[in-house]
């Protein structure tokens, strides 16, 4: 009786499970990609495609960058290129982990249109420039220095880190943490199209 039990239970919480995923799918606002262009419809099935940032624009912010000049994000997005915002900090392992992956991919479609915008979640300026540095990453950096609650973090609502978007020219968030082999397998999608 308690193993039909625990089976009727492991059931219920199964059919539940899958309810709510559909339930979640069918309630995000990039259901509708019938207006995506070739490239964003192809990046979809890269990432987290349910993310709620998925489908709109991006949201501006302010920080500084590593000499204290303050910056724009739409300084850099909406501008015409592929632009990767990666939410990062020099204290986070995998994170730092994934930094050499990125850095592959922009030496590799830089010159056809894709930047990066590193916003740090650092609460130490040093460590932060210390980073950067150990790395040589060739992109623009900001920060406020205020870790967990920095603008990025309250704008983006990101509770975990490494984190990402990937922002079309026109500045639409077409992905979400593309990672690993997935991020170059979005780039080649979008920058070596195959006919």
């Amino acid at each position: 009786m308690q193993k039909l039990f625990s089976i009727a239970v492991t059931i219920s919480a199964s059919v539940l499970l899958a309810i709510s995923t559909i339930a979640c799918a069918k309630s995000t606002p990039n259901n509708n990609n019938s207006q995506l262009s070739k490239e964003e419809a192809t990046v979809l099935q890269y990432g987290e495609p349910q993310n709620p940032f998925v489908g709109k624009q991006f949201l501006d912010l302010q920080e500084a960058d590593v000499n204290g000049q303050m910056h724009n994000l739409s300084e850099y997005v909406g501008k015409g290129k592929w632009v990767l915002i990666d939410f990062w900090a020099s204290w986070c392992g995998p994170c730092c982990k994934e930094i050499p992956n990125i850095i592959v991919n922009y030496q590799r479609y830089h010159h056809k249109g894709f930047d990066v915008i590193g916003l740090s979640f650092d609460i130490k300026k040093q460590a932060w420039v210390n980073a950067i540095r150990y790395f040589r990453m060739p992109w623009i950096n900001l920060s406020d220095l205020n870790g967990w609650d920095s603008i990025a973090a309250e704008t983006y609502f990101i509770d975990s880190i490494p984190a990402n978007f990937l922002v079309d020219p026109k500045g639409k968030i077409v992905a979400a943490n593309l990672r690993g082999k997935e991020l170059g397998e979005a780039l080649k999608a979008i920058f070596e199209p195959h006919p």
